[in-house]
C-alpha cells in the first residue's frame, strides 16, 4: 500500500498543472525579490538620479523609443505616453 501511496505522489508530481503550479510560485517570488532589490537600490539619491538620466538618454533616441513602446505593447499594453516622454 505504501508502494501505491509513493508511485501515486511520484506521477502526480510529474503532471503539467503542478509543474505550472510551481513554475508560477518560482515567479511570484523572484519577482518580489526583483521589487524589494529596486527598491533598495532606488532609495539610494545617487542611484536614483543615475537610474533617471539613463531613461533620458534612452528615450530621446526615436529608435530606442519605438522600440521600448512595442516591448511595453507586447508585454499586454500601450504605456501612458507621459511615462514614455
Amino acid at each position: 500500500m505504501v508502494r501505491a501511496q509513493a508511485e501515486a505522489v511520484a506521477a502526480a508530481a510529474s503532471q503539467p498543472i503542478l509543474i505550472q503550479v510551481a513554475q508560477e510560485t518560482a515567479m511570484r517570488d523572484m519577482t518580489s525579490r526583483f521589487q524589494a532589490m529596486s527598491e533598495r537600490l532606488m532609495s539610494d539619491p545617487e542611484i536614483r538620479r543615475s537610474a533617471e538620466q539613463m531613461q533620458e538618454r534612452l528615450m530621446s533616441d526615436p529608435e530606442t523609443r519605438q522600440l521600448i513602446e512595442e516591448l511595453m505593447r507586447r508585454l499586454g499594453g500601450t504605456p501612458p505616453t507621459e511615462e514614455l516622454n
